[in-house]
């Protein structure tokens, strides 16, 4: 500020560093209005936060005036209440000063150059994301994508309070820029970024923003666990060879000590004699436990299994997380438990996938939070775990996180408070507004009355690279806004209202699970078969009891005479195994020192069977 600008009113009273009054002498100064105070720093960037109208009229003369109708003069007088932000140094350091300013310093208004500098507003077209104006100025708001990336972001609000709409101008920008998205779409909104923004009153605004109606189908995939439809893609998780501590993770219910022991076992047992394996199998070897602790054990895995969205062959990584790209998992229709195991495993199976390098960095989105990430006492979600930890550690690695939720007192709160970036729009419940105040840094309990006091389409943001909280008028969006109100009344009387009945596609198939029965040519490589139970092939062969080159059909027959002889399975298996170690072996067998070398190479009876696990 070289000039001596206009001023628009003088500090008095007793003054100190943080805030001061002045008086007001023009009608250009508002509530919220950034202006500037001289101090031997130099100019100081501060904000209006109150303004008040004093009179000498009393409550008395005011009776009389009723009374008669006469008015005598009145006098007058405005003031206003500023907060002091702060001024930068010469390394570009945000400072409040540490003195207190003068009486009698002349007030101006705050020319834009010293508002951008101050708070923040350095990001550009090239390097930002243009979120809208600053409210009461024509000034572009331009977030820092890295920042909003790599830092996280809540984005929360009322019902109707414009969260949704305020991430998809989020989303349209971060598509300008290129940058990887998965938008996990519980009620089906986003799909409407493939649709040019028709709306008349809106396209009235764009010209004040400065955007043109547009679209980004070339951009988007949907996918959805219901299964192919139109342009949407069905998902599939990966529920081969499940590790133990990762079913658990996926179960609504908890189990217990003793029916997570039945768990590993069956799983332990398993890997002994497949390289491979489904849920299917696990719940096959749990019901072979004698242990009375299974039962809990199988009606939480046929419950897993029964969604229908593991696969042999799951959707790979790398078809939801491309360059340039959007992937939107579309939730709409999709049960909510069915929904929270499909975020948890796909979840972890991102961030796995990107601590390792096998897919870029990119920004998960996550709507309805509250769902998936509830505090703790409102309920549980497999899904928290692991987003726990996307929003603790996913910094380090280049996976962001967005939440996005009408309900930020049910939202963990561990969660909110890792996200540095905030945009809060119009909050009246108390819960919400103390949980917002409580997580979320930059905001005072004068922010508190704020926050329910704002018109729809303004949001208070706070992080990426901006200082202080700013109050943001939302951009227009370029593209149709699919969480728009449904008109539940309109034109006539009510009993002319006929709504209107939406053409639902046929119900998906179940996805068939189940592997595809090959035949396997003796010369060719066994799959699946370890080297214990080519050992347990290898002696049953030589004695004759089965007459099968392939050995899984051998572990299969094995097992079947197991259980009609009441035997203990693995017990059976391992008998034999330990045979094949100790005599059997595939080069020059010990057959003198063999218990079983009498009948070798002839066909056993049951009788046989039952001695031969008797001896051994």
């Amino acid at each position: 500020m070289q000039e001596t600008p206009e001023s628009v009113g003088i500090i008095y009273g007793d003054v100190g560093s943080v805030d001061f009054n002045f008086t007001v002498n023009s009608p250009k100064v508002q509530k919220f209005d950034y202006i500037a105070a001289p101090h031997k720093e130099g100019w100081v960037l501060a904000q209006v936060m109150d303004i008040k109208r004093f009179s000498d009229l009393k409550a008395q003369e005011a009776s009389l005036i009723t009374a008669n109708g006469e008015v005598r003069p009145i006098k007058t007088n405005v003031s206003a209440y500023a907060d002091v932000i702060g001024y930068r140094d010469k390394r570009g350091q945000l400072q409040a000063p540490r003195t207190p300013f003068d009486t009698g310093s002349q007030i101006s208004l705050a020319p834009e150059d010293l508002i951008r500098h101050v708070l923040g507003l350095q990001s550009d077209i090239e390097n930002g994301a243009y979120m809208g104006m600053l409210k009461g100025h024509q000034l572009p708001v331009h977030l820092n994508i890295d920042s909003l990336v790599q830092k996280h972001i809540c984005i929360l609000a009322k019902t109707g309070g414009g969260k949704s709409y305020a991430c998809g101008v989020l989303v349209e920008e971060l598509l300008k820029k290129k940058v990887p998205l998965v938008i996990i779409d519980t009620h089906g909104e986003y799909m409407s970024l493939t649709t040019p923004n028709k709306e008349r009153k809106e396209q009235k605004n764009m010209e004040k923003y400065g955007i043109k109606p547009h679209d980004y189908a070339e951009q988007i995939t949907g996918f959805s666990p219901l299964g192919s439809r139109g342009d949407t893609q069905h998902i599939a998780l990966n529920g081969m060879n499940l590790e133990a501590r990762e079913i658990i993770d996926l179960l609504h219910a908890k189990l217990s000590g003793p029916q997570i022991g039945v768990l590993y076992q069956a799983i332990k047992e398993l890997k002994e004699y497949k390289t491979t394996y489904t849920i299917r199998d696990i719940i096959e070897n749990v019901n072979q436990s004698k242990s009375n602790a299974k039962w809990n054990v199988i009606a939480s895995l046929e419950s897993l299994d029964s969604i229908n969205v593991f696969s042999e062959i799951g959707t790979p990584t790398q078809e939801f997380v491309k360059k340039g790209k959007c992937s939107i998992i579309n939730m709409k229709g999709v049960p909510p438990d069915i929904q929270d195991v499909v975020v948890g495993r796909l979840t972890k199976e991102l961030f796995e996938d990107r601590k390792l390098g096998k897919i870029p960095p990119f920004l998960l989105i996550v709507e309805e939070a509250h769902n998936y990430c509830p505090e703790r006492g409102f309920g549980s979600a497999v899904s928290s775990n692991i987003l726990r930890t996307v929003a603790s550690e996913g910094r380090k690695f280049g996976m962001g996180l967005c939440v996005v939720s009408q309900r930020p007192a049910k939202v963990d709160k561990n969660i909110i408070s890792q996200c540095n970036t905030n945009i809060i729009l119009k909050v009246t419940n108390p819960n919400d507004l103390k949980a917002i105040i409580q997580s979320v840094e930059g905001l005072t309990t004068q922010t508190y009355n704020e926050i329910q006091r704002l018109p729809i389409g303004t949001a208070l943001i706070s992080g990426a690279s901006i200082q202080i909280p700013i109050m943001v008028d939302i951009r227009t969006r370029e593209t149709s806004h699919g969480g728009r109100s449904v008109t539940v009344f309109k034109d006539g009387e009510p009993q002319d209202f006929t709504p209107k009945i939406p053409k639902m596609p046929a119900p998906p198939k179940p996805i068939d699970t189940s592997p595809t029965p090959q035949k396997t040519p003796s010369s060719a490589p066994q799959k699946n078969i370890t080297d214990k139970a080519l050992t347990v092939h290898r002696v049953a062969t030589r004695l004759g009891w089965v007459h099968d080159d392939n050995p899984g059909n051998t572990i299969k027959f094995l097992t079947d005479e197991a259980k009609k002889m009441k035997e203990d399975i693995y017990k059976y298996l391992n008998s034999l195994a330990n045979l094949g170690h100790k005599h059997c072996h595939e080069d020059n067998p010990d057959c003198a020192h063999c218990p079983m070398s009498q009948g070798c190479h002839y066909q056993a009876s049951r009788g046989g069977l039952r001695g031969f696990l008797h001896r051994t």
